[in-house]
């Protein structure tokens, strides 16, 4: 008796995974997955995400900020370290989710992915539209593995 309460016990977190993990290919998969991927992501890089949060605002300000002076979004973004956590998104998620979505038919769009994460970890719009400008960045690195 106690043996099978045990194995039942043993075999509920499996069993319940399997449950909760929706059919493969599908949009709700996908979502699954992705955010999965992208949460381990925000984990690892927690420290630099904090950080984009905390300065992009003072950088991207209307009165003085680095925006005003420097011509490009490139070096505003190099400048407050969103370029490495680009970089680290393309070395670390990106290829996660491509190997993750590779059965499938269509592929993501990893900019947008990056950005939309970014905006729900509270990162100011106006740092991310700039990241969004650098267009397919993280798409062009894809083909590099």
């Amino acid at each position: 008796m106690f043996r099978s309460l045990a194995a039942a016990v043993l075999i509920l977190p499996v069993m319940s995974a399997c449950a909760t993990a929706p059919e493969p290919c599908t949009a709700e998969w996908f979502d699954w997955k992705t955010e999965r991927i992208l949460g381990d992501f925000v984990y690892d890089h927690r420290r630099q995400i904090n950080d984009l949060r905390e300065q992009a605002p003072r950088i991207f300000s209307a009165e003085g900020g680095l925006e005003q002076i420097a011509p490009t979004s490139l070096l505003v973004l190099t400048a407050i370290g969103a370029l490495q956590l680009v970089v680290d998104f393309a070395d670390d998620a990106w290829p996660e989710i491509t190997d993750a979505v590779s059965e499938c038919s269509s592929a993501p769009d990893a900019s947008r992915l990056f950005a939309d994460m970014l905006r729900r970890e509270g990162v100011d719009d106006r740092a991310v539209r700039a990241i969004e400008d650098l267009g397919g960045l993280v798409d062009l690195t894809r083909g590099q593995r």
